[in-house]
């Protein structure tokens, strides 16, 4: 086991061998060959770092042999995990050979270990009690950080997608019965999200979301490692949404999870990460900010924590949007909970009024800020997360016209001209729009006062009379990832059974 602090010190040739190698581990990456198609050197590096650190954690290796020095062993275990997400990094090859060779589950053992360590387990654990310290420490980010890059890798490679990397020989061999190489691909992977959901990765995870009480300006650790995790979950919700042999449509009633990632999310309020969100950006210190003026900008490590996490909230969202749009998987905000009965303070779940008002405020500031600073990438996640949140959800289209002028209708409404003229941002805006204010005359009212409906109706139009647009969304392959492209086409945006009724609906004129 990893030696804790206090142990007695090295002796000398311990130390030395420890330096040597932490000035290998550290030493200038660029002589390190670049891994071409069938070269097996990235493959070999992988091995070489995960041997080291097996040996530097591997419990039967006698006590003697171990560097014994807690600090220059994690600095190593670090700089080892560093460079294999160096070696994993853009490369299909390796990171698949990291999965059939079972690589990533020494990773994800060693993730856990960690979070076993430093988070406090589920049943002692109470909001508000802060994690370990150590647990955002260089070890733990790095193997997060390592995972997601895999998993991302993954996503981007897969087989039947526009790449299909060859798997490893010895993977092959072993695959041999199996149809066809996405099969065994999409087995492997839905094996791993099982595996990850059942040690309790998930658990661990919103336990370090939920340690989190007030801003990441000054703390960059605390905000790498949380991007780092909600780039995790991210992965895996891209991952699950193309490997369970579900249809491609985001609409489609057939969500069948075998891997039990959805219901772990929803178990924990989606992992705890718009509790950590309405922290970050609130500061944890007022319970209405509805009654005071927000920030007018954020700290870049603030804006990068609220990118990833919008992106894993839309990435779910995809995978099961009546999971994301329910009451219970979106309330956990502590500041906005009722008071107790028994006047006790404030309860630790929120009801559909929390919910609503915690939502509400994170995407009205984020759009405040947005509209201060340019920040196109979190701008597209909150624009893109309003619209799942709305469509086809009447109590959600009450919440974003509701509450602090502008509300966040109006603030979506006075998005800078170049929304509603360049076809690329129109494409991003229009969909949740008409999300928005689809059905819903109060909406469409509100929105009127900003834009003409009939824009709205004509993109409809547009879309339905594009080739391929009506017809091909409904045949696409099962198990077909979205892409960054397809997360903003408007079937994926909007049902398309309903388009003519949406447009029918924006043509309409006030009596």
């Amino acid at each position: 086991m990893v030696p804790q602090p206090g142990s007695s010190p090295p002796e000398p040739w311990a130390r030395a061998s420890i330096g040597g190698l932490q000035l290998l581990l550290t030493g200038p990456v660029p002589h390190l060959p670049s891994p071409a198609p069938g070269d097996l050197a990235a493959g070999a590096l992988t091995d070489t770092f995960l041997g080291t650190i097996q040996r530097l954690l591997d419990p039967g290796v006698p006590r003697q042999c171990l560097i014994l020095d807690y600090e220059d062993v994690v600095r190593s275990l670090c700089s080892a995990v560093n460079v294999y997400n160096l070696t994993c990094n853009n490369c299909s090859e390796t990171c698949t050979d990291v999965l059939f060779s079972n690589k990533i589950t020494f990773l994800m053992d060693l993730l856990i270990h960690q979070l076993t360590v430093y988070v406090p387990d589920e049943n002692n654990a109470i909001l508000g009690r802060n994690a370990n310290k150590q647990v955002f420490e260089g070890l733990t980010t790095g193997l997060l950080k390592v995972s997601a890059v895999v998993l991302g890798c993954l996503m981007a490679n897969r087989p039947n997608g526009s790449s299909r990397p060859a798997l490893p020989k010895i993977a092959a061999q072993d695959m041999k019965n199996k149809p066809s190489q996405g099969d065994a691909f999409n087995s492997r992977v839905q094996d791993l999200i099982s595996y990850v959901v059942n040690v309790g990765l998930v658990d661990k995870l919103c336990g370090c979301f939920l340690s989190v009480q007030g801003p990441v300006d000054e703390d960059p650790r605390v905000a790498v490692l949380l991007q780092h995790a909600a780039g995790l979950l991210q992965a895996a919700c891209s991952l699950c949404f193309a490997v369970t042999g579900r249809s491609y449509s985001i609409f489609d009633s057939n969500r069948q999870d075998p891997t039990g990632l959805t219901a772990a999310l929803q178990a924990t309020d989606l992992a705890g990460v718009l509790h950590m969100l309405y922290c970050v950006l609130f500061h944890g210190a007022i319970s209405d900010p509805s009654a005071t003026s927000p920030k007018e900008t954020y700290s870049q490590n603030t804006v990068q924590v609220a990118t990833q996490s919008l992106r894993f909230l839309n990435s779910f969202a995809a995978l099961d949007l009546p999971a994301f749009q329910v009451k219970r998987c979106m309330c956990y905000s502590p500041l906005l909970a009722p008071a107790s009965p028994s006047g006790g303070g404030r309860s630790s779940i929120v009801g559909a009024e929390g919910l609503s008002l915690a939502f509400r405020h994170i995407a009205s500031s984020l759009l405040g800020h947005c509209s201060q600073v340019s920040c196109e990438s979190l701008l597209h996640e909150v624009i893109v997360c309003v619209g799942y949140f709305t469509v086809n959800h009447p109590d959600n289209q009450v919440v974003v016209q509701s509450g602090r002028h502008p509300t966040v209708l109006q603030q979506l409404c006075q998005l800078p001209f170049q929304y509603f003229s360049d076809p690329r941002l129109i494409k991003v805006l229009f969909p949740s729009l008409i999300a928005a204010c689809h059905n819903n005359r109060q909406n469409r009212i509100i929105l009127e006062q900003e834009m003409s409906c009939v824009l709205l109706a004509t993109f409809i139009q547009d879309f339905a009379q594009t080739p391929g647009q009506a017809d091909n969304q409904s045949y696409q392959p099962k198990g077909r990832c979205l892409c960054s492209q397809d997360y903003l086409e408007l079937a994926n945006r909007f049902p398309q059974q309903a388009w003519e009724e949406a447009r029918q609906f924006f043509l309409q004129k006030e009596k």
